[in-house]
């Protein structure tokens, strides 16, 4: 190493750039794959790591060169080539490497061939990170210079510090130092003593902050918008709060498209105006939905969803559904409140009739309910609802009105919100009525279920469960909605649908006060395609007291078909305690 070189390795840009060329090409030669073919020349090295023969050749590509070499071009190519080698062994830390370059001829074309001794690494002798001006006590900066990622002692390798480098400036950018300086960015390098120091000295100036909000629209009253920034004019400047806003925008359901942007040339006295461009949703939108399951046989669902009632940013939605056993019309205004994306009053009305073997249920609600996101990730739903139901269980037929308060938490996380691979859904609920308080009945009751789904080897485990507790003096005096039953596509396969539970003394199922049911399966995909397989056990029924549980099990095996609407189902189920040998279940729709 002459004294030029080292008088170069102390420039900041030029100590650098062969890091930078090196990460550029290496991935390069990572995605390409080996580049010599017939007829070209190659390159042989024997010698040093496989990390510092990759970089090697990333600097030196033998693509550029042809067999067709003329004698007196050889000993160009080799000190070419020499340079290209030491400037790859650099950014590695190796500034004393010993090479032995040759041109070897065949009969057809030439090879070029390397002898490497790299020598011992540089070490990183001193880490001088300083940052002075406003953002000097920035926590941002703090964490930086506390932890640069280099360490005296460590191997010296460029593309660190140039990542150090970048760090720096990224941070700078991203906190809106938009005038901050390095007034040194050196690596220095004394090839002697085999030692580096690293020195990175950046003058942050004065950080800007956000100027006035810009943004078009004429569905809601700006105020109401307003309500969905993340910062205030005049706070500090981030660039995570521009990533919010625009999430905020898109999130609220009120906007089709969404594109946010700091206007940094039209800054005035370090205030940034932002400029938020939106294009607003087709305010109403209808759908219709076709399913199907041997639960309630075929379905055919109708809705109407007003994106915004209002330019308060009121929105309302009704839906109709009908099956064979089950159909219902339902009315919900949702309002939003304080903070409109977390938190919202929701308005409702619904109408519900059920018929299925033995039982008939006809129930109207009335009700509302406050829904709050958490930062947690849990949803929380406060409600009142006054609720009439006219039912038959087990040939009584009687008729219940009731206040019923109810407090719900749930959640849901997932990698996919169809096919997950790894999720869960969490939900509890408890509810109750007393005859002091405009209800015929007194209860209260618990329920809860969930589902995980976690990835094995190349399938999926999945387990589900589901209780339900309830105090209440006299079952037969409940309602069917909230008498539990057991046995169908979702509980305890084998059985048919609400064919588990408690019976009266001619055999008809009257539901129980409590339930536990749970549910253990494992699919497994074939190959890369949508079709798989899986193998399923259940157990669990409904029942009035803990004394009389009687465990029922299912079991069997089915297919899985991730079709362009979903997962769709087919199970064949075999109960020992079944009055039917084999029972098909059938079900589409998301797994959680």
């Amino acid at each position: 190493m002459t004294a030029l070189q080292s008088i170069r390795h102390r420039t900041p840009w030029k100590a650098s750039w062969p890091a930078c060329l090196a990460a550029a090409l290496c991935f390069q030669a990572l995605g390409s794959g080996a580049t010599a073919a017939e007829n070209r020349p190659e390159l042989r090295i024997d010698g040093g790591t496989a990390e510092q023969r990759q970089n090697i050749r990333a600097f030196l590509p033998m693509t550029r060169y042809t067999c067709e070499l003329p004698e007196f071009r050889e000993r160009g190519v080799i000190r070419s080539a020499d340079d290209r080698v030491r400037q790859a062994l650099r950014a590695l830390g190796h500034y004393q490497p010993e090479l032995e370059l040759a041109i070897r001829r065949t009969e057809d074309c030439w090879n070029l061939e390397l002898q490497l001794d790299p020598g011992p690494a540089a070490q990183i002798a001193e880490v001088d990170v300083q940052v002075t001006g406003e953002g000097a006590e920035d926590p941002a900066f703090v964490a930086i210079v506390t932890a640069p990622g280099i360490e005296v002692g460590d191997r010296l390798r460029h593309d660190h510090y140039d990542r150090l480098r970048s760090r720096l400036m990224r941070a700078a950018a991203d906190r809106g130092y938009f005038d901050a300086e390095l007034t040194a960015s050196q690596l220095r390098v004394d090839p002697q003593t085999n030692e580096a120091r690293v020195v990175l000295h950046l003058d942050t100036r004065a950080r800007y902050r956000f100027g006035p909000i810009t943004l078009e629209q004429d569905i809601l009253r700006p105020e109401f918008v307003e309500r969905l920034y993340p910062f205030e004019t005049g706070a500090p400047y981030r660039s995570g709060q521009l990533i919010m806003l625009q999430r905020n925008l898109a999130d609220s359901g009120y906007f089709e498209s969404v594109r946010v942007r700091p206007r940094l040339d039209d800054a005035v006295d370090g205030e940034v105006p932002i400029t938020a461009e939106v294009s607003t949703r087709k305010r109403t939108a209808y759908e219709a939905r076709l399913g199907f399951s041997t639960d309630t046989g075929p379905r055919l669902g109708l809705a109407m969803d007003r994106r915004y009632a209002n330019r308060r940013g009121h929105r309302y939605n009704a839906e109709l559904e009908a099956s064979t056993k089950r159909s219902g019309v339902g009315f919900n205004y949702d309002i939003p409140l304080r903070d409109p994306l977390r938190e919202h009053l929701s308005l409702f009305a619904t109408y519900r009739t059920e018929d299925t073997a033995g039982t008939r249920s006809d129930r109207a609600q009335l009700g509302a309910s406050r829904v709050r996101q958490h930062a947690s990730g849990w949803q929380t739903t406060e409600g009142i609802r006054y609720e009439y139901e006219e039912f038959t269980v087990g040939g009584v037929s009687d008729t219940t009105h009731m206040l019923m308060p109810s407090y719900r938490v749930n959640r849901t996380e997932s990698d996919d919100p169809l096919f997950p691979r790894d999720g869960y859904r969490v939900e509890l609920l408890g509810q109750g009525a007393h005859e002091s308080l405009a209800s015929s009945i007194s209860f209260l009751q618990a329920r809860g279920s969930a589902k995980f789904i976690r990835g094995l080897g190349a399938g999926r485990m999945i387990l589900r469960g589901d209780a339900g507790l309830t105090y209440s003096d006299d079952v037969q005096e409940m309602p069917k909605s909230l008498r539990f039953f057991a046995g169908g596509d979702t509980s305890v396969r084998g059985f048919g649908f609400q064919k588990l539970g408690p019976q009266d003394d001619e055999g008809r199922m009257i539901g129980g006060r409590h339930l536990l049911v749970g549910s253990i399966e494992y699919d497994y995909p074939f190959g890369d395609g949508p079709w798989g397989a899986a193998v399923f056990l259940d157990a669990g029924n409904a029942f009035d007291s803990f004394d009389d549980y009687d465990l029922k099990l299912g079991f069997g095996a089915g297919l899985r078909w991730r079709s362009p609407v979903g997962p769709i189902r087919v199970d064949l189920a075999h109960a020992p305690d079944s009055p039917d040998s084999f029972r098909i279940h059938f079900t589409m729709g998301p797994d959680l």
